[in-house]
């Protein structure tokens, strides 16, 4: 019985894996309105009431999306401060998997998140995105300025909580001009290796120690 039950949980989570997989396809390629539970669930094989049976609703599909998106973002970015040391290893490594594993993404993400979502769920939304991603660039941040290896941040009237959102808009805005789609995937990496590389020299060339030019 016991392995009878384990068998089922796990029949489970995998069906729910599957449907926020083929969610996620297509609310970040057509946008949350345009997107029905019934193309979802054709998406992954299901009937509608097969897939309420494991979702309530649209929205309580999305949030899961949003979340595992999150999780898989803070995974990857944590793994990058333990495997790194050096601040720009670490910042073009971000850089580098947020222009390889979300692209377009982010940009339909914060649409939807701000014009589809209840108060309740964009609270807590912004408290996921805290955790994935800003709390990991703080922390890269934080560790530099101990080690003394960054400008004193008070004398330019800025924190790291201020740094880690300037260099998440900038790998933000960079998504506009981001990794071709017709390129292949060889082409694809070395270009966001390069545009990794731009994003993360920019800002660093403004808060960064280094030995002053001569005039």
């Amino acid at each position: 019985m016991v392995a009878r039950g384990n068998s089922d949980d796990k029949a489970i989570q995998e069906t729910k894996h599957t449907i926020i997989s083929a969610a996620q396809r297509l609310f970040m390629t057509y946008g949350y309105r345009s997107v029905s539970t019934r193309q979802i669930a054709d998406s992954c094989g299901l009937t509608q009431p097969a897939l309420y049976h494991h979702f309530q609703n649209k929205q309580t599909i999305y949030i899961e999306v949003v979340k595992s998106m999150m999780e898989r973002t803070e995974t990857a970015l944590l793994r990058i401060y333990k495997r790194y040391n050096c601040l720009e290893e670490r910042l073009e490594q971000v850089t580098y998997y947020m222009l390889m594993n979300h692209h377009e993404d982010l940009t339909q993400m914060f649409h939807d998140v701000r014009h589809e979502m209840d108060a309740n769920n964009q609270i807590l939304i912004r408290q996921w995105w805290m955790k994935s991603y800003l709390d990991p660039v703080i922390l890269m941040l934080s560790e530099e300025k101990e080690n003394g290896t960054l400008k004193e941040l008070e004398s330019l009237s800025t924190n790291e909580t201020e740094m880690a959102y300037f260099i998440l808009d900038m790998i933000k805005s960079s998504f506009q001009l981001s990794v071709k789609q017709h390129l292949n995937p060889t082409e694809k990496k070395k270009e966001a290796q390069r545009k990794a590389a731009l994003v993360v020299k920019i800002f660093l060339d403004g808060i960064s120690k280094g030995v002053e030019k001569e005039r």
